[in-house]
């Protein structure tokens, strides 16, 4: 379809939609004269575009449009923006509007060398922009007078030469000015010198001084750089890597820095003086201590510093004065170890390995500080050196084995610790019948009580008991009568009235009893009874032989076991019948009373 076929149709539909009239004022008017009237007329302000038309966006105006069919108001032409034809393959560009098939390279500063892959070409009446020519790789297509990378050095000194890192950059025909293509300037940075010269000496600390060393550096003209020369300078240099330093001396390390050195003599590379450590005497005694360079005589010495001093005789090297532990005179105690400072006591002590304040064994002479040494004990008593629980030996006399608190006489001693254990004591509380038995603890010696009065008979018997005798038992054991709960101990009488007449005769003996003398046994007379075999017979009576029985009688008298009746014939209690023969001759009777006393009545 033609650009003319597509503004008839665009009439045609324009003349559909603008064929109706307005309903509004000077809708049937032609404001601009092009024929139209208002009511139709696209534009009703300019007279060259009246008609609603289709077309493509120019917007480089170069009569080609892009993109999809838009409407446009025209006239006789299309508006300058827009195209009857499509196909602008460069919309921006009013040079170029058609696609050419390649293969083309670009070459957008038209310098005939080509850049990037090969590509469509998109060109106007002429192929400005591309090349047909291969192996094209311009490295500045924006730049016509360049199009070949090149590795240049800079002369960056301005000498003429060029040198350093090579630079890539983008050439044309000539090189840029400042620019080589070798680099040829041995130091790019100084203009002085841009070229290697020969030389024989050195001087590279700058010291005047130089040593033999021959090369090449890099100068001028036949002009060295400072700190090379072709002749030797006055001075041989020892070390040339530092200015203060040329000649050789004979020096002695002075380690202290008090101005005295020491041997052995080194030879030094120097400047004009030694250099610090180093002089040019030797003699120092302490070459490491600044406050001792000569000797000094001493008497005592306290090699430890502890304050204790021990005689000794020599010479140190010092200072003015002699240093710390040295002394002419001594000023201290005297010590027992001077090579060590924790050392200055002598003691003799006891091995205390336990650490219970109590040692053992054989006494170990020490030297040791002002305390006594952990480990000794002035004391070598102790019994466990083993236990510190443990140190002292006590005695005991009674022991308490089954802790029943009541003790038994055994006698020994314990190692022990502040006091004896418990079970051990020196006093007695009781004495424990059995010392393996808590429950028991005190003993008896009882006898066989059967008849239970209290009082036992038999063999003795021990028993060990919780204090109490057990049931038939009793600590006496003198029953005379075991089976007889009445009678228990023989009691001593004096009396018995054997025949049972209220009367006594005097017999000695004991008698098995209760609490009191059964009868007929007594411990008090009750008369004196003369025969106690005969109830009859109880009373001693003094007779006198009757013989002529008048009623008196006569000597000799008869004491006769009698009763208090009448006496028996033949006898009277009157004996001074002057005649016994004659009963008419008798004397006055004796007085009744007397004669009761002198029978005992």
């Amino acid at each position: 379809m033609t650009r003319w076929m597509w503004l008839a149709l665009a009439l045609t539909l324009g003349g559909v939609q603008l064929g109706c009239g307005g309903d509004g004022t000077g809708a049937n008017e032609d404001a601009d004269g092009d024929g139209v009237v208002n009511g139709e007329d696209c534009d009703s302000n300019s007279a060259l575009r009246w008609k609603r038309v289709q077309a493509y966006d120019d917007a480089d105006k170069d009569g080609y449009g892009s993109g999809e069919l838009i409407w446009v108001c025209a006239g006789k032409d299309l508006p300058s923006t827009a195209a009857a034809q499509a196909g602008d393959c460069a919309p921006q560009d009013s040079k170029r509007w058609r696609t050419l098939e390649g293969p083309y390279y670009a070459d957008t500063d038209q310098d005939g060398v080509g850049t990037g892959p090969l590509v469509t070409a998109c060109v106007g009446t002429e192929l400005t922009g591309y090349t047909q020519t291969p192996g094209g790789n311009d490295c500045d297509d924006s730049n016509p007078a360049v199009w070949a990378e090149r590795m240049l050095f800079t002369d960056e000194d301005k000498d003429g030469f060029g040198g350093g890192e090579p630079v890539r950059r983008c050439v044309g025909a000539t090189l840029p000015p400042g620019t080589f293509e070798a680099a040829t300037d041995c130091e790019p940075r100084d203009a002085s010198r841009f070229k290697q010269v020969s030389y024989r000496f050195r001087d590279a600390d700058g010291d005047g001084a130089t040593v033999p060393e021959e090369g090449t550096v890099c100068g001028g003209n036949g002009v060295l750089p400072t700190g090379y020369r072709l002749e030797p300078a006055a001075q041989t240099d020892c070390d040339d890597t530092r200015a203060d330093r040329w000649q050789w001396l004979d020096l002695y390390p002075d380690v202290d820095r008090d101005t005295v050195g020491s041997e052995p003599v080194e030879q030094r590379c120097s400047g004009s003086y030694p250099e610090p450590g180093y002089v040019r005497t030797a003699g120092d005694c302490a070459p490491e201590d600044r406050y001792r360079s000569e000797m000094q005589s001493y008497s005592y010495r306290d090699a430890d510093g502890d304050g204790a001093w021990v005689p000794s005789w020599g010479q140190v090297c010092s200072g003015s004065s002699l240093p710390s532990g040295y002394a002419t005179w001594s000023s201290g105690p005297t010590d027992c170890d001077d090579t060590n400072a924790a050392a200055r006591v002598a003691w003799n002590l006891f091995p205390d390995t336990d650490h219970d304040g109590v040692g053992a064994g054989s006494s170990v002479a020490l030297c040791a500080g002002p305390t006594r040494p952990s480990g000794y004990s002035d004391k070598g008593t102790d019994c466990a050196p083993e236990d510190a629980s443990l140190w002292q030996g006590l005695t005991y006399q009674y022991r308490d084995a089954d802790g029943d608190s009541f003790t038994v006489a055994a006698g020994g001693s314990l190692c022990v610790g502040a006091s004896l254990p418990a079970g051990y004591t020196n006093t007695s509380r009781g004495n424990d019948c059995d010392d393996s038995r808590a429950d028991v603890y005190q003993g008896f010696q009882a006898y066989a009580d059967a008849d239970g009065d209290g009082v036992g008979a038999g063999s003795v018997e021990s028993f060990c008991t919780d204090g109490a005798l057990p049931t038939g038992y009793s600590l006496q054991g003198s029953d005379c009568a075991p089976d007889d709960a009445l009678r228990w101990r023989n009691l001593a009488y004096a009396y018995v009235d054997a025949d049972g007449d209220g009367r006594t005769a005097s017999t000695t003996g004991e008698v098995c009893t209760g609490s009191t003398l059964p009868p007929p046994y007594a411990s008090t007379a009750s008369g004196n009874d003369c025969d106690d075999t005969n109830p009859a017979l109880y009373l001693w009576r003094v007779l006198y032989p009757d013989n002529d029985g008048d009623g008196v009688g006569a000597p000799p008298r008869v004491v006769m076991c009698h009763n208090d009746g009448p006496v028996p014939p033949g006898y009277s209690i009157y004996g001074f019948d002057p005649d016994d023969s004659n009963p008419l001759v008798s004397d006055e009777a004796e007085d009744p009373e007397l004669e009761a006393i002198l029978l005992g009545e």
